[in-house]
């Protein structure tokens, strides 16, 4: 007995040591390694997510000052006054200040950081300007925006300068206001004070908890926007070099740790700005995202040593008790034999207690097989059972639906008759305005959006009411020209050639006429809209396997955006549309006419390649 008891207990001590410390021990550190890699993946891509977050609201803001100029340099009023004062300059009583300064306020109070608007003439005199003191100034100093503007067709964006003065930074806006005829009048300047926008979007913190921060750097590597650790003066007489400056100032983007322009570790993410010249950072310090790291480890190694003690301890503890149970485990062991199935004997090895455990793992066995044959058993009752249930919902389902098809078919029947009436009165009021008419801009978005509710009207309809197919022989070569014959029009204003090819010998395919060209317009209307302009459709036929045997494919492919992965599980579905105009219903109509056919639809795309459909029609020997 005590040669069985220090065998077992050796036995013990040595698989609690391989089986349970040592792989918690190299476990704690592994996931100490993956935690830290996780961590400062997540942490990499929250900061890129910060950075182009700003970036885009930074763009954001600058496309409307950019538009705001621009609006300003084609206003007729502004030109018709530059146009007056150039051909009359000899008569001061035509001097339109007073016009031009109004015109030019309005678009200053758009937004708090216009400083001043002004109208400047090619030889640098001030014509007109929201701080009148400006009128008249011959020495302008917005000279270097207007040689760039003077090359450029868009407003154009100046380099970032200090004003003396004042604190903060600044910059111009230039656009150039030209006659019908396309001589330059003038120029509008406006000059923005960074510190009164920009500065609030940088300054704000979200997401970069209590050392992080945002800031903005030119091609001089000055910061231009407010630093959360230095004050103006410190920023405008340095040039900072680091690491995410470098790189942004190389027209790179990414993430990287390194230490910023106060010499703290950060990990921050940089964005370049091609347009504006400036460079985005975002920061925060390393110690901050790495902390939960350091609980992590102290964790693990406590775990590990307070697991490996009490497992130890267990062990020492059970071996002396093993060798004394043996007879009654023997016993219990036979009992469960007899029939008795809850005995446990959780051993296995050559000795004693391993020929128990073998003869109670045999019981075990049997028992689960039982147990496993009822559980299979109920399963499958409850799979049917479930199946039933399913099957009632879809016939309710199916019920319901029919009757809100026949509903919206009757409400789309009953309105498109007072539709019809306010397109018509709309057509006659539209004759009644001008083309230069206040009011005929809110004429066309009325009569456009009738339109719209038209066409969804329409389709409703269309989608609605049963199908009734006359079926016939239709050859699919004309039956392509037909197709592309109809789009003719929208192909050549769009500059988008039709690559063909069609297999010689197909067979004509089953179906009705009518069905299959909507449904051959639809997915080639699809295919052009999503083309760039001068782009080629590919539209090809050959022989496949149908749903009901032989078959007819028909794929057209586009070359254009493509639809997300998320999209395409989706764009079957009734009003589901990506499009500013679509009524959603259009592909929803295409399967259930393809359905109609025992045909089959699907749609391969890739996001920024193109898209492929293809149709799965049966053909004349695969029709039976």
């Amino acid at each position: 007995m005590l040669q069985i008891k220090k065998k077992i207990s050796h036995r013990f001590f040595l698989a609690i040591l391989l089986i349970v410390v040592i792989p918690i021990g190299i476990m704690g550190y592994e996931s100490y390694i993956l935690a830290k890699k996780t961590l400062i993946t997540l942490a990499f891509q929250h900061m890129a997510t910060v950075a182009e977050n700003k970036a885009n609201h930074l763009g954001s803001w600058l496309e409307e000052r950019l538009d705001d100029v621009g609006i300003l340099s084609r206003l007729p009023v502004i030109r018709e006054a530059c146009q007056r004062y150039c051909e009359s300059l000899n008569n001061p009583s035509e001097m339109p200040e007073d016009l031009l300064k109004d015109t030019l306020g309005i678009i200053e109070r758009r937004s708090p950081s216009y400083e001043t608007i002004s109208i400047v003439l090619p030889n640098g005199k001030v014509l007109a300007s929201t701080h009148p003191e400006l009128v008249g100034n011959q020495n302008f100093v917005a000279l270097e925006e207007i040689k760039r503007v003077q090359k450029s067709e868009r407003p154009v964006l100046g380099p970032v300068y200090r004003n003396p003065g004042k604190e903060g930074w600044y910059f111009r806006i230039a656009a150039r206001i030209n006659a019908r005829e396309g001589r330059t009048l003038a120029f509008i300047v406006a000059v923005l004070d960074l510190s009164k926008t920009i500065d609030p979007i940088m300054v704000e913190r979200i997401g970069l908890g209590e050392t992080g921060e945002t800031y903005l750097v030119n091609k001089d590597r000055k910061i231009i926007s407010e630093s959360r650790f230095l004050d103006w003066s410190e920023t405008y007489d340095q040039s900072f070099d680091t690491y995410g400056i470098s790189s942004v100032l190389s027209e790179k983007k990414g993430t990287a740790i390194y230490e910023n322009y106060m010499g703290w570790e950060v990990l921050g993410s940089y964005v370049w700005l091609p347009r504006y010249q400036w460079g985005i950072l975002a920061e925060m310090e390393a110690d901050e995202i790495l902390g939960p790291l350091r609980w992590i480890k102290a964790i693990g190694v406590s775990t590990t040593v307070l697991v490996g003690f009490v497992c130890l301890l267990m062990a020492y503890l059970v071996s002396r008790r093993v060798s004394m149970p043996i007879v009654q485990v023997t016993e219990a062991a036979e009992k469960m034999a007899q029939g008795d199935l809850h005995q446990r004997i959780p051993f296995s090895s050559e000795d004693e207690v391993g020929r128990l455990a073998r003869s109670f793992n045999l019981m075990a066995q049997q028992l689960s097989q039982s147990i496993t044959s009822l559980k299979q058993k109920e399963e499958s009752l409850q799979k049917a059972y479930n199946e039933l249930i399913a099957a009632q919902e879809q016939l309710l389902r199916s019920e319901r639906m029919a009757a809100v098809g026949e509903l919206v078919a009757s409400v789309a029947h009953e309105m498109r008759g007072p539709l019809s009436s306010i397109r018509l009165n709309l057509q006659i009021m539209g004759r009644a305005l001008r083309e230069d008419a206040v009011l005929h801009e809110h004429y066309e978005i009325a009569f456009d959006q009738v339109m719209q509710m038209e066409r969804m009207f329409s389709d409703l309809l269309n989608y609605s009411k049963p199908l009734e197919l006359q079926k016939k022989d239709i050859p699919l070569e004309t039956l392509i020209d037909r197709c592309l014959r109809e789009l003719e029009g929208e192909l050549s204003v769009r500059s988008i050639g039709v690559e063909r090819s069609i297999e010689p010998d197909l067979p004509p395919i089953i179906g009705d006429p009518d069905k299959i060209e909507q449904v051959l317009i639809n997915v080639l209307k699809n295919a052009l809209e999503a083309s760039r302009s001068n782009g080629k459709i590919r539209v090809s036929a050959t022989m496949g396997e149908g749903p009901s045997g032989a078959g007819v494919t028909i794929a057209v492919t586009d070359h254009g955006a493509g639809i997300s992965r998320r999209n395409l599980k989706t764009i079957f579905q009734p009003f589901f549309t990506t499009k500013k105009k679509g009524t959603g219903l259009g592909l929803a109509i295409v399967k259930k006419i393809m359905d109609a056919h025992r045909g089959k639809i699907s749609v391969e795309s890739e996001e920024g390649k193109g898209t492929t459909v293809r149709l799965s029609l049966p053909g004349v020997g695969g029709a039976q």
